[in-house]
């Protein structure tokens, strides 16, 4: 069976967690670790939501 969802890593709500960790003055380095996902993601995350949340 086919699931397109398997590779989703995180939720929308922990999505919303990293942006704020992040706009809050971490790093990226830091947040990406503790989230268990790439630098790239979490800039790619972070872009998508200053372009319009």
């Amino acid at each position: 069976m086919n699931n397109p969802h398997q590779n989703v890593r995180l939720t929308l709500h922990s999505r919303e967690q990293i942006v704020a960790r992040v706009t809050s003055g971490q790093t990226a380095a830091e947040v990406a670790a503790a989230f268990a996902v790439s630098r790239r993601t979490l800039r790619k995350w972070s872009a998508r939501f200053r372009a319009g949340g």
